[in-house]
């Protein structure tokens, strides 16, 4: 009798084992998720490389933080909400995607010009958004650093 048992729970085992795998293959389809149209996924803008890419992120909620009369203190809260934290890293010591920033704050018109310009993926920050004042205080705490 237990001849019979041993392969039948074998058997039964492994067929609910495949049959969760096939569950968990479909529940995860990118065809069953809502942000799916003809036209592709509805989540983000295709990015091609090379092309220039504007922040459009969301700024300071309370803009004040970012006035205080301490240049640095002023430059933290904007690098922080400028997204440049996201790829250069908390102390701006490099991240995952951005390199190191201390040696490219003791020249002022090379941040000026990578941040206008945007270099190797990096989004390009417009005078309206980014004031050359607001660049002046981001140099500023980077130098403190």
């Amino acid at each position: 009798m237990t001849r019979f048992f041993v392969p039948a729970i074998l058997t039964l085992a492994v067929s609910g084992f495949a049959f969760t795998l096939i569950a968990i293959v479909i529940a995860r389809s990118p065809y069953v998720h809502a942000n799916l149209r003809p036209a592709g996924y509805t989540r983000t803008e295709i990015v091609y490389l090379g092309e220039e890419q504007p922040f459009e992120g969301l700024g300071l909620a309370v803009p004040q933080l970012a006035r205080t009369g301490d240049p640095v203190q002023d430059g933290r809260a904007l690098f922080f909400s400028n997204g440049c934290v996201t790829c250069h890293g908390l102390d701006a010591r490099g991240g995952v995607i951005g390199p190191d920033l201390s040696e490219a704050a003791r020249s002022a018109p090379r941040v000026l010009a990578a941040v206008r310009g945007g270099p190797r993926g990096m989004p390009t920050y417009s005078p309206s958004l980014l004031t050359d004042e607001d660049l002046e205080k981001i140099i500023a705490f980077l130098r403190s650093q």
